[in-house]
């Protein structure tokens, strides 16, 4: 595999907290599992109101005709678009000579010619889970030994408005090897950060970790928790807030027991192994906590406990399982941001516990950088799902190419 080839390569993401988009610009050199992968850039947009609405829609199962499937992810296919055009409109000029060669860039700007000069290679889309459904070991029936998920998207505005190849739907080969499909960020972590961290932390909707090895063969990870599906959406049904900001709400609150036993009884009988999501931990379980509190607690209380119930579980997966040493944990994800449960989780966890950021990816960077790297794995041939992380066997090359 070539080692100094170099490939400007543009992820992005929507994840299960429907909370925005986020588009990062990534400098892949080499190839394969010798690839190393620099952020150059990074852009962040929200939904609209609308659209958020949309896919809130679709994700809660609730019925909906054809066409609104159809618009949806049309208009996701507009807004990553958007994103990418705002990225490279944002990206210096210093840029412009990354890519296939120096000679060609062009030193103009207007859009079009900007991603001439940049030379992206292509773009890596997740698309946005609307449904997912993996093989529950718990029940035999051909529902749940026949896994599927789906990630709405349309790639075509993308091929269409900036002329690259997409790369999109990286699942279905994991479901279809008989695994969970999920999560499929531990490889990319391992690129990532296997020089830095021995844990990576996702605190997303769902908290996921990947506990990194010196062999790729060896990483493990999974889903572990709710954790912005539970803290989000108690901030929205007891303060008419879409999120706590910075954890303030959260941080003048104290723990209440009550609260605890709560969120676990309201957990009873929810699939808590294998990967995990909106799925689980909907609206209406975070209704089922609130009922059985009967009014009684005080709301930062309750947003503190749920800090404390997502910090008590980043402890038990990283607790000394594999050696006694301290363990470097690299933090990522919108939950970042939420100072209170970052403060619980250094409380409770040991060893030193660092932000993305500190390491040059921003925390809301982090998912949309792992699927450009997805992505540039893909295309080399290498699968990208892990079968000691999903239960795969013999997952094969995964990714669906437009406008190749």
């Amino acid at each position: 595999m070539s080692q100094d080839r170099t490939r400007l390569v543009a992820g992005c993401m929507t994840g299960t907290s429907l909370d925005g988009l986020d588009v990062a610009l990534v400098k892949i050199t080499a190839t394969g599992l010798e690839m190393k992968a620099e952020l150059l850039g990074h852009h962040a947009l929200p939904l609209s109101d609308d659209l958020r609405s949309t896919l809130m829609s679709l994700a809660s199962g609730e019925a909906n005709e054809p066409i609104v499937y159809m618009r949806a992810a049309r208009a996701l296919g507009e807004l990553h678009a958007d994103g990418l055009e705002q990225l490279i409109a944002s990206c210096p000029l210093s840029l412009e000579g990354e890519g296939r060669g120096e000679g060609e860039a062009q030193s103009t700007q207007s859009t079009n010619d900007k991603h001439n000069a940049l030379k992206l290679d292509f773009v890596t889309a997740h698309g946005q889970t609307i449904w997912h459904a993996p093989r529950d070991p718990r029940k035999a029936d051909s529902s749940t030994t026949d896994p599927k998920s789906w990630q709405l998207f349309d790639p075509w505005p993308i091929v269409k408005r900036l002329s690259v190849p997409v790369c999109y739907d990286l699942r279905q080969a994991d479901l279809i090897a008989g695994g969970e499909g999920a999560p499929l960020t531990p490889i990319a972590d391992w690129v990532m950060y296997r020089n830095s961290s021995d844990f990576v932390i996702n605190l997303g909707g769902v908290m996921n970790y990947t506990r990194l090895f010196e062999s790729v063969h060896e990483t493990v990870g999974g889903d572990v928790s709710p954790c912005n599906l539970l803290l989000d959406g108690l901030c929205q049904k007891l303060f008419n807030h879409r999120f706590d900001s910075h954890g303030v709400l959260a941080g003048n609150g104290r723990l209440d027991h009550d609260v605890r036993l709560a969120i676990y009884k309201a957990t009873e009988g929810v699939k808590q192994n294998g990967s995990l999501g909106r799925e689980q931990y909907s609206h209406q379980w975070v209704e089922k906590i609130v009922s059985y509190l009967s009014n009684q607690a005080d709301p930062h209380d309750v947003l503190f406990t749920a800090c404390e119930y997502v910090a008590s579980a980043c402890k038990t997966v990283t607790s000394p399982r594999w050696d006694s040493r301290p363990r470097r944990m690299v933090v990522a994800g919108g939950g970042a941001k939420n100072a209170e449960l970052i403060r619980q989780i250094k409380v409770l966890t040991d060893g030193p516990v660092m932000l993305s950021d500190d390491l040059g990816i921003p925390c809301e960077a982090r998912e949309a950088m792992g699927f450009a790297v997805l992505g540039a794995l893909s295309q080399d041939g290498v699968p990208i799902s892990l079968p000691q992380v999903t239960g795969a066997t013999n997952p094969g090359v995964a990714g669906v190419w437009a406008g190749v």
